[in-house]
């Protein structure tokens, strides 16, 4: 749910519960590090993953490999446990090109 929040601009049921503003500045890079912003990695810098290069998507990580990544360009979700964390760009590569065969 917390993932459908943001890749719907903060609107929950039609109601705009976050700020557009606040769902905007997250995915802006920090100062300190250009892959994060307002506790989102963002898809761009020494985080950016070879595979995928699309810098609109960001993601939160917790322990263990857990993700949440939005796809805004695929307007996609992606919810991941226990993935290796080296394997994430691999896994949005494989995910995003099934979307687009499957859109063909």
């Amino acid at each position: 749910r917390f993932g459908l929040l943001f890749l719907n601009q903060g609107k929950w049921e039609g109601k705009q519960i976050v700020s557009e503003r606040w769902i905007e500045q997250v995915q802006q890079p920090t100062q300190a590090n250009e892959s994060y912003g307002y506790m989102w990695w963002l898809n761009r810098g020494d985080r950016q993953w070879n595979q995928v290069t699309d810098e609109s998507i960001y993601y939160a990580a917790g322990f263990g490999g857990n993700y949440i990544v939005i796809d805004q360009t695929q307007d996609m979700l992606v919810v991941t446990r226990w993935l290796e964390p080296s394997q994430l760009g691999e896994m949005m590569r494989l995910i995003r090109e099934a979307c687009s065969t499957a859109k063909a």
